[in-house]
């Protein structure tokens, strides 16, 4: 079983099947919700997401098939908790390159897990820091 970690977009867009989302990460999000994978979800994306549904950015329902992704799928989806390990990791994350915090903190969970990160960013990608899949 392959693991990866997504980035907040992806997997908004997976949940609402976007069609912003690449057909390669679709395939990994298809893949993984067939339980060939399990993606990670940093948990400053719950924190994200409930903070752009509280700014009516984004509806709150989004936020419960997030939360329900993490209930019904037997343990494809994970939470990545933001730990001490993670948080200095976040020190080989340069600002300068990934200056959105979120962004920073979920591409230091994929930096700690050595884990590839699900993400369209292009900050993140040209960064070079993790290995990205879109």
């Amino acid at each position: 079983m392959s693991q990866f970690v997504t980035d907040t977009h992806a997997l908004h867009w997976h949940v609402t099947n976007d069609a912003r989302l690449s057909q390669r990460a679709h395939r990994v999000f298809q893949e993984t919700d067939q339980g060939l994978h399990q993606i990670l979800i940093p948990s400053i994306i719950l924190v994200e997401l409930v903070y752009l549904a509280e700014k009516d950015r984004l509806p709150y329902a989004l936020v419960n098939q997030v939360f329900s992704l993490l209930e019904t799928i037997g343990g494809s989806y994970a939470i990545a908790a933001l730990d001490e390990k993670i948080a200095a990791t976040l020190r080989k994350v340069d600002r300068s390159l990934v200056p959105d915090m979120p962004d920073r903190i979920i591409t230091a969970t994929a930096l700690q897990f050595n884990l590839p990160l699900i993400s369209r960013d292009a900050r993140i990608r040209q960064a070079g820091i993790v290995s990205t899949i879109w």
